[in-house]
């Protein structure tokens, strides 16, 4: 991965990337790699280890094949195959291109035609790796009714991990969703910002490592803990998504763009009056009979008035 940025002017700027950094060498020429791998030459946090049929733990993915698909209506798709070059064992990375968002959704499918089956200890989604002179990380955390309490941090040299083991609503204590300001900390309006999102409910896992080069790796995915996966022959193991858009015009500007993403592509008629539920365990609990609901109805009917005039006021200033 060689850079993650504002578009250049022409495309003989983007080798000249490496020069822009100081930085020492690369002694395994695989830490900035698509999806590193474990067991063989990777100094790093990796994105995928597993044990082959006859034991071995050594996995070296190299570049095969990509393909490039215009599914229309401003959203192109990207697959890249990766192999071993000794396993019949191969890595499909999906890159799927929001160009009207500004949104990235990726994710991997992982195959192999060995003759038993394989072990897999780690299977992220993603493996990106981003230049700056400084990183800082805003995460969430919360618990019930104080859930996406934000703190913002600067990531130092190692590994900071994001990850639930809750098995299920992991918004509860640590949503799978963050932000990292690219060389000093942004605010709502002002500065480059990576706005991430794993598409899984259930636990996960973000390593954000700054290594020896001064560069930040960021892997996420379905969290392996305690949770290896005997993979068969010829059977597809599919990641999540996870979604990255970037904004260089603070958090504010990122936060919009998922939300323009979710309301297109995800969320069931995003763009256009939906059903309301409402949920009285708050309000009366188990004492609550017909006219209680009648009268909380009512109520919320006459809120949510206030709240489309209060929205169509903000678009017309």
């Amino acid at each position: 991965m060689l850079y993650y940025g504002k578009k250049l002017n022409s495309i003989n700027e983007y080798a000249l990337i490496t020069n822009a950094y100081r930085q020492t060498a690369d002694y395994t020429e695989v830490a900035d790699a698509a999806y590193t791998a474990s067991g063989s030459r990777n100094l790093l946090e990796p994105a995928i280890t597993v044990t082959h049929a006859d034991g071995n733990n050594s996995l070296d993915l190299r570049y095969v094949q990509h393909e490039q698909k215009d599914l229309g209506n401003g959203v192109s798709q990207l697959s890249i195959i990766l192999k071993d070059p000794v396993y019949n064992f191969q890595v499909t990375l999906f890159y799927k291109s929001y160009f009207k968002q500004d949104v990235v959704e990726q994710w991997a499918v992982i195959r192999h035609a060995e003759k038993s089956n394989v072990t897999l200890h780690k299977y992220a989604s993603a493996n990106l790796h981003i230049k700056g002179k400084s990183f800082w990380l805003t995460q969430y955390h919360g618990d019930w009714a104080k859930e996406m309490q934000s703190e913002t941090s600067k990531l130092t040299h190692g590994i900071k991990t994001l990850d639930s083991k809750l098995g299920t609503r992991a918004n509860l204590f640590q949503p799978s969703v963050f932000m990292v300001s690219l060389d000093q900390a942004a605010t709502e309006d002002e500065g480059t910002v990576l706005y991430g999102a794993l598409e899984y409910s259930g636990n996960f896992k973000t390593d954000l490592e700054l290594d020896y080069q001064n560069n930040l790796r960021i892997i996420s995915g379905i969290n392996n803990y305690a949770s290896a996966y005997t993979l068969k022959p010829n059977e597809d193991f599919v990641t999540p998504g996870f979604l990255y858009t970037l904004s260089h015009e603070g958090k504010g500007s990122a936060s919009r763009k998922l939300q323009d993403w979710a309301r297109h592509y995800k969320v069931l008629d995003g763009k256009k009056d939906r059903l309301t539920l409402l949920n009285n365990w708050e309000a009366t609990y188990f004492d609550f009979d017909e006219t209680k609901l009648k009268e909380l109805i009512k109520d919320t009917k006459e809120t949510r008035c206030r709240f489309i005039s209060f929205r169509r006021r903000l678009v017309r200033e």
